[in-house]
């Protein structure tokens, strides 16, 4: 098969690979270096209409603009993205897996990661209640608890379409690379891999890929409304997976409520840090496979960093001290996710990467020195690593939970103030009367926030 493929249908792939895509980096710069938000708006949502990954920033960062409508606008498109690209199942495209085995994953769009996807529903949820829009509130709410529902059965079609994908192909070229000793390459890649993937283990995933936020917040919102059953299940769920014992005190609010208690409250959720990130490490190594001449293994994988918090200690004061507690770690969600894909990514990398060994040699033996050599950039050039991953999403979600009383309150983090606000009757910040919600993301400079009281 790679006997057969042509110069242009590798020069088509190449200049595919090389579209001008938004900076990842210069956003990073903007986002948290400088904690410039609407230059960062400004610059995402030029690629919003293109990419999943460009929609999905563009949504965030309208929500935490307060431009609530656009937010929820951007939302809908990298939903359609997301629902578009996993309807093509396309692990099994025979393009796309050459294509990917030839080059990179890079010269697809990306899909966006399944945790990715229940934040859609997740903000689009916060959005509609800044709107009061209660309505759709509840659908979102219910579709970002229902999409966490279905991520079992999502993993496991992911895991048995990766599967009969690496064993086809492994079949379709067995032949044409016979001459490689996969011994060989695996023995030198074994303890590299342990070396460079001995973080992942190290953090428990939270059972059943639920976000243990989701089910939080929605219980929440449910509880402001008055819908106890569901409220009463989405909070145990989230306390059963983070075991965090402020929810029951939450459970504890919903049974009074159905006995007639009128108190107000207010639930603050703040945003801390920058999630994990990840980035390529590459392994680029010489091997006598075929002949004497020398052929030049690249591989480029993915992995993942620890991700930064900006952060440790948060407590609030008013009429009383109040400690904040951290209802969920993206670090636990997005290593889930990224363990369950490991093993294709590095199949697929170990595979591609011999193809392309295999390739230099067919070159070497039809045009001599300077096929080698071409067929080493072309290995080199087009080994890469898939690191896309949106950036601005937080490391950490921390909430608090205070019985409303006439006062002013401060919010501290590392001992500083970072935020105070105010309860009374004239509701200016936050209504006596009524339950409220502030949303805050924290950054090392500055802090975003949203309050809302509930009608």
């Amino acid at each position: 098969m790679l006997k057969n493929i042509s110069i242009n249908i590798i020069f088509a792939i190449l200049f595919s690979a090389c579209s001008s895509m938004g900076d990842i980096q210069k956003l990073d710069e903007m986002y948290y270096k400088n904690d410039e938000i609407i230059s960062s708006y400004n610059y995402v949502k030029k690629y919003s209409n293109s990419d999943f990954l460009w929609a999905f920033q563009s949504g965030i960062l309208a929500y935490q603009m307060g431009d609530f409508e656009e937010s929820i606008n951007y939302f809908n498109i990298s939903e359609q993205f997301f629902e578009n690209i996993s309807g093509e199942t396309a692990i099994n495209s025979t393009f796309k897996t050459l294509a990917t085995i030839l080059v990179s994953n890079n010269i697809f769009e990306y899909s966006g990661k399944y945790y990715e996807a229940v934040f859609i529903n997740y903000y689009k949820a916060l959005s509609a209640i800044f709107i009061n829009d209660y309505k759709s509130a509840r659908v979102e709410f219910n579709r970002a608890n229902d999409r966490q529902r279905r991520s079992a059965d999502y993993f496991s079609s992911y895991i048995n379409q990766a599967k009969q994908s690496i064993e086809k192909n492994n079949a379709d070229f067995q032949n044409e690379i016979s001459g490689i000793d996969s011994n060989e390459i695996s023995k030198g890649m074994n303890s590299i891999l342990l070396k460079n993937y001995t973080n992942i283990s190290s953090f428990r995933a939270y059972d059943g890929y639920i976000n243990p936020l989701i089910p939080y917040v929605s219980g929440i919102f449910f509880l402001t409304q008055n819908d106890f059953n569901k409220a009463n299940d989405l909070l145990r769920q989230s306390y059963s997976i983070s075991k965090k014992e402020e929810i029951l005190k939450d459970l504890e609010i919903l049974s009074k409520r159905k006995n007639g208690d009128k108190a107000n409250y207010t639930w603050i959720l703040i945003e801390d840090g920058r999630s994990p990130k990840k980035y390529e490490f590459r392994i680029d190594f010489p091997l006598f496979l075929f002949s004497k001449n020398m052929i030049y293994l690249n591989i480029a994988l993915p992995n993942l960093d620890s991700g930064e918090e900006f952060y440790k200690n948060y407590y609030l004061k008013g009429d009383i001290e109040y400690n904040g507690f951290e209802i969920s770690s993206l670090q636990m969600i997005v290593e889930n996710e990224f363990s369950i894909e490991l093993p294709y990514m590095i199949t697929t990398s170990l595979i591609s990467s011999s193809y392309k060994a295999y390739l230099q040699y067919l070159l070497s033996e039809k045009i001599g020195i300077l096929g080698l050599i071409g067929g080493a950039l072309f290995s080199k050039i087009t080994t890469n690593a898939d690191i896309r991953s949106s950036r601005i999403l937080p490391l950490k979600f921390i909430a608090f939970r205070i019985k409303n009383s006439k006062n002013n309150f401060y919010i501290y983090a590392n001992n500083k103030i970072i935020y105070n606000f105010i309860i009374n009757n004239d509701c200016k910040d936050l209504c006596l009367n009524s339950d409220n919600m502030i949303y805050i993301r924290v950054f090392t400079n500055k802090v975003i926030s949203l309050i809302h009281h509930f009608k």
